[in-house]
């Protein structure tokens, strides 16, 4: 590969800036606000799922039933 190298003379190295940094922060600032808005307008949109209530009479693994009734309760004997 052969790359064609170009040197820079001193007209070519400009020092001043494209953007003021007030301008950036102030762009930046603006961006991220934003972005927390839309944030904040997704998860009031979203409604938070309903809580199922437990099966007292299942067991925690969802193997066979351990007990008779499988209720908590051992068989009787």
């Amino acid at each position: 590969m052969d790359r064609k190298t170009h040197t820079l003379s001193d007209a070519d190295i400009v020092s001043a800036r494209a953007v003021t940094r007030r301008t950036l922060l102030a762009a930046l600032g603006l961006g991220a606000g934003l972005a927390v808005t839309a944030v904040a307008a997704y998860a009031q949109a979203t409604p938070a799922p309903k809580p199922t209530r437990r099966d007292p009479c299942r067991d925690a693994d969802h193997g066979p039933p351990s007990d008779g009734d499988g209720c908590g309760k051992p068989p009787i004997s």
